[in-house]
């Protein structure tokens, strides 16, 4: 058996340019189930102790407790641990939590973690803080703390939750803790599969490289459990080699993913910490060796079943009838005699042409699919965020509030808008002067601006599919026409009075503040010469403006001004337009890393077995070149075999591929639509493309390569040397 093992490690050795390509292989799997799983206890870390900070370290607290009462809520049953701070009056500022049970921020308070006798009177009372030894029985120990208080006769205590907290220790519902388990599980999964079936090509072409050494080994007494062991023993070395690396290169990726989530993002304080517990390492490690192993296990079952006469022979991989190895016409007219042995050899030996495709089709499949989920993510930012001209938004104001945020800020790019209350379909909305001018401007209007009357009767829509159309409704309408309109006089009264607008233009433009049109609209300037005959509909008044960097000032000044007014007084409220769109793309940007990174892992796991299988390939079929060539193949010939072998690898991978990611991308976006997401599933043509190209140049570059290496060897010692 020593001998056995020794001899395995010399063929490790000896192949080492395989070995070392499988283990890049194994590595890359293991590095990513290390991200991924070491990405998800960082986050959660980092919420927890965001919570902690937030709040302090406890589960639940009980207020007004007497100091001699304290032994109540310490002794009992389940308290892990407790500590105290002192009664207070709440601010103003925090008067919203007298009387809720909602939990004490740790702004408020000042802990005490330990409390002497003198302490512990009657006249005094504390805040007690308890964290319990089981956070899912926290509310039946606050229950049980709740009857002791009042057996003592406290009746005014208060008990709030930290559910914050509770929530990052454990305390989840069923629901959500099977939901989170399978989400974890089909991503793991998808990594162990994807990478199985790619890494395991590398060992079933090791073992048919050995088949001949194992057929001479079984001739002089090797058992198939011995030939078992002897594969198991070169996946479990390459194991032991990659496994550390992998491991290694994962806590890298994860420590660059935290500082490019931290710079995208900055909803959590500091941002994300690394946080890598101990089962982290020893989980990966078992993932790893389980890959390993399940990889390796089919080439050790296949070698362990081989009989001596069949591995000597090397033709178990042959599956010969005269029906299956007929080849069209096409083929023999188009690639010749190379192009009719490619075809019988890749009929011959499917076994070995199966295994690299596959390696193929789940990258392909996992790229189409997963970067369908980012461009349908970016499509729903962008229904959810249209682009309005503008960059903040103030609402609830009136025109002299808007003015003195005008003045204050010294704004350039903005415009006010303010609707008239009409009856029926038509809007009359007015804008700001100076910006009145530039819009009628466009539409044609050269001067006179305080008589102007812009139409704007394309009514837009914006589909599902992200396009837009455009149709005119008053089409019979010209510039200089009148226009009467009707309006209610006030909000109590049903009769309406008219008023006619001469039109100066007509557009099809929608100015600052506006994205789509859903009724005929009529533009006027806040100076319009008869504007005291036209009646405002209350609370329909905005401010549109592109302040730049002056955003987060305006945002402080309307939440001092909001604090400071007085009743009866407006409430202006600011919307940070590119804020909130810039935040949630770096969230799109940040998951379409994550999913980027785990697609680009899968392929190079599939990259680098495509790489050892096709070039292993091509070096076992050395002799059979050799012969070909001695025989009189020209140059010519033997390059259109290879490069026919190289169409079929392409077309047979992207056929099977492109189909399961297209049913991977439209499962993906069947879920968004069940979550209540109005979107038209369309086709992912750009990864399509993408992937025919890739594999196409990937596959054409690893044939050639392979073809040279073998072309630089003698004819002659090919044809005498053993294939073994």
């Amino acid at each position: 058996m020593r001998a056995l093992n020794r001899l395995t490690i010399a063929n490790l050795r000896k192949n080492r340019k395989r070995s070392i390509v499988t283990m890049i292989g194994v590595a890359l799997s293991v590095a990513l189930i290390f991200a991924v799983i070491s990405i998800a206890t960082s986050f959660w870390q980092t919420m927890r102790d965001y919570a902690i900070t937030e709040y302090g370290d406890y589960h639940e607290s009980f207020e007004f407790i007497p100091g001699d009462k304290l032994s109540i809520v310490e002794n009992a049953a389940g308290v892990e641990s407790v500590f105290y701070a002192k009664e207070f009056n709440f601010s103003e500022e925090y008067l919203y939590l007298a009387g809720s049970e909602m939990p004490l921020p740790s702004k408020i308070y000042e802990p005490i973690y330990s409390l002497d006798d003198s302490m512990r009177t009657a006249d005094q009372q504390y805040v007690v803080f308890v964290r319990y030894d089981n956070p899912k029985r926290h509310e039946r120990r606050g229950k049980d703390i709740g009857y002791a208080l009042e057996d003592a006769e406290i009746y005014t205590y208060t008990r709030r939750t930290n559910n914050q907290l509770l929530l990052f220790d454990g305390d989840i519902d069923y629901n959500t803790t099977t939901i989170f388990a399978c989400f974890g599980a089909l991503i793991l999964g998808i990594i162990v599969i994807a990478s199985i079936f790619t890494i395991r090509n590398s060992f079933n072409i090791s073992t048919t490289e050995r088949t001949r050494e194992f057929g001479m080994l079984s001739s002089v007494g090797a058992t198939p459990r011995q030939i078992r062991r002897s594969v198991y023993l070169e996946a479990l070395t390459i194991g032991v080699f990659s496994i550390p690396a992998g491991i290694a290169l994962g806590f890298i990726a994860t420590v660059v993913l935290i500082l490019v989530t931290n710079t995208l993002l900055g909803i959590i304080q500091n941002g994300l910490s690394l946080f890598v517990p101990w089962w982290v390492y020893l989980a990966d490690a078992v993932l790893g060796f389980i890959i390993v192993l399940l990889s390796s296990a089919s080439a050790a079952i296949r070698a362990g079943r081989l009989t001596p006469i069949e591995a000597i022979r090397s033709n178990q991989d042959i599956k010969a009838k005269n029906k299956r190895i007929k080849t069209n016409r096409f083929i023999r007219s188009y690639f010749g005699i190379g192009g009719v042995i490619a075809d019988k050899n890749l009929k011959r030996s499917r076994q070995k042409y199966r295994t690299t495709v596959v390696s193929i089709v789940v990258s392909v499949a996992v790229f189409v699919g997963m970067s369908s989920f980012v461009i349908d993510s970016q499509r729903i930012i962008e229904n959810f965020y249209p682009d309005f001209g503008a960059d903040y938004i103030v609402n609830g104001g009136d025109e002299s509030d808007y003015d003195e945020i005008v003045k204050k800020f010294n704004l350039n790019d903005y415009v006010i808008h303010r609707s008239i209350r009409t009856a029926g379909r038509i809007s009359v909305v007015t804008l700001s002067r100076d910006y009145f001018e530039k819009y009628a401007h466009n539409a044609g209007v050269k001067d006179d601006f305080e008589h102007a009357v812009i139409l704007n009767s394309y009514l837009s829509e914006t589909h599902s599919n992200g396009s837009r159309s455009f149709k005119k409704v008053l089409d019979e309408y010209k510039p200089g026409d009148d226009y009467t309109i009707k309006m209610y006089p006030d909000e109590n009264s049903a009769d309406t009075i008219e008023y006619k607008l001469k039109i100066s233009a007509i557009t099809d433009k929608n100015p600052m503040g506006t994205y789509e049109n859903d009724n005929p609209t009529f533009y006027i300037s806040n100076d319009y010469y008869d504007i005291k005959s036209l009646i405002f509909a209350d609370g329909y008044s905005q401010m549109f403006a592109n302040p730049g960097d002056q955003s987060k000032g305006i945002t402080a000044y309307l939440l001092e001004r909001s604090s400071e007014a007085k009743e009866g007084e407006n409430i202006l409220m600011g919307v940070d337009f590119k804020a909130s769109r810039d935040q949630t793309n770096n969230i799109i940007t940040l998951a379409a890393i994550f999913m980027y990174g785990f697609i680009v892992v899968v392929a190079l796991i599939g990259v680098t077995n495509i790489f050892n299988t096709i070039t292993t390939n091509i070096q076992l079929r050395a002799k059979e070149f050799a012969m070909l060539k001695s025989v009189g193949m020209t140059d010519d010939e033997f390059n259109r075999m290879i490069r026919f072998e190289t169409i079929l690898y392409t077309l047979r991978a992207l056929l099977i591929g492109l189909p399961i990611g297209i049913l991977i991308s439209y499962g993906i976006h069947y879920l968004l639509i069940e979550s209540n997401i109005s979107l038209s599933y369309q086709l992912p043509l750009i990864p399509i493309i993408i992937s025919i190209a890739v594999v196409a140049l990937l596959i054409t570059f690893i044939m050639r390569y392979a073809v040279r290496q073998v072309s630089k060897q003698n004819i002659i010692e090919t044809i005498r040397q053993d294939t073994v």
